[in-house]
């Protein structure tokens, strides 16, 4: 059917849209994440709602993967992460996350020999996605180098013409939780990269980390972060405490010329409620005429 709005005008259509998966912590063969999932299974499910959704039709023009891929570095883990993203046959962008192995996700997904932080730059028509590596070897926190920022507004100082995404894995905004406060992106790191995307074409900063879906701002930049397709935080556990649940989500996010949309898309086993066809919605849209 064609998209109705109540006062006649075209319903708007996004010029891009992307899945923005964030936290897989794909584990080594045999080895369940926390003990307990089976991390591999999780973000099966969420690529089969993606391939679900392209075989039905819906637009789907990249998929963002915004770190803590695998959950230590296993170069197995990380041909399991392409073999599960990349048959859906477009652009997947990567970015390194703290329980990655930097040097190995460099060779397995960037085809890259270095070991130091890359500033990524993608390009999906007038938008343009950049990378950052808020990692610090061997360590839970984030934190983002002086020469990567100096890099990062070298690259901002020329406008793209639909403007830019920036993706890290360290979530710059407050943690929903006691121990993630202390693994979270030192702020300082956090007022610098403020500092640095502030007055430029950035539209959205894209995170993770956080294992909870959020929005938030930095300075006047939305901030989304994405869900963990295995685990969900609980931000309303015991004070004091850290829970979770077996709850996987990843985002949607829709680019339109003059806003961003970003939808939350539970990938836990609901179930269905109802399911409208075209003529469904029709009879459903009729029986509410615009007065």
């Amino acid at each position: 059917m064609t998209w109705s709005t109540p006062d006649g005008t075209p319903a708007e259509q996004p010029d891009l849209v992307l899945a923005h998966l964030s936290d897989t912590h794909l584990t080594s063969p045999g080895v369940r994440y926390n003990q307990v999932l089976d991390a591999d299974a999780a973000l099966d499910r969420a690529a089969a709602v993606l391939r679900a959704a392209v075989a039905d039709g819906r637009r789907l023009d990249a998929v963002v993967l915004s770190g803590d891929l695998t959950d230590s570095g296993d170069p197995d883990a990380y041909r399991r992460l392409r073999a599960a993203v990349e048959p859906l046959g477009v652009p997947v962008i990567y970015a390194t996350g703290n329980h990655d192995v930097r040097a190995e996700f460099h060779r397995s997904l960037l085809g890259r020999g270095d070991d130091g932080p890359v500033l990524q730059v993608h390009r999906l028509g007038g938008l343009r996605i950049v990378v950052l590596d808020s990692t610090v070897p061997g360590a839970g926190q984030g934190r983002l180098a002086g020469e990567h920022l100096a890099e990062l507004t070298v690259e901002l100082a020329e406008p793209a013409p639909a403007g830019t995404v920036v993706v890290l894995h360290h979530a710059p905004l407050p943690p929903p939780s006691p121990l993630l406060s202390y693994f979270a992106l030192e702020s300082a790191s956090r007022h610098a990269l403020a500092r640095a995307v502030q007055e430029t074409d950035v539209r959205l900063i894209l995170a993770g980390h956080h294992h909870l879906a959020q929005s938030g701002t930095l300075g006047r930049v939305p901030v989304a972060v994405a869900g963990s397709t295995a685990i969900r935080t609980d931000p309303l556990g015991p004070a004091g405490h850290e829970r979770t649940w077996a709850s996987g989500a990843f985002n949607l996010v829709q680019v339109f010329p003059e806003t961003i949309v970003v939808s939350v898309v539970p990938v836990d086993g609901a179930p269905v409620v109802f399911d409208l066809d075209a003529d469904g919605c029709r009879r459903v849209i009729d029986a509410h005429p615009a007065p």
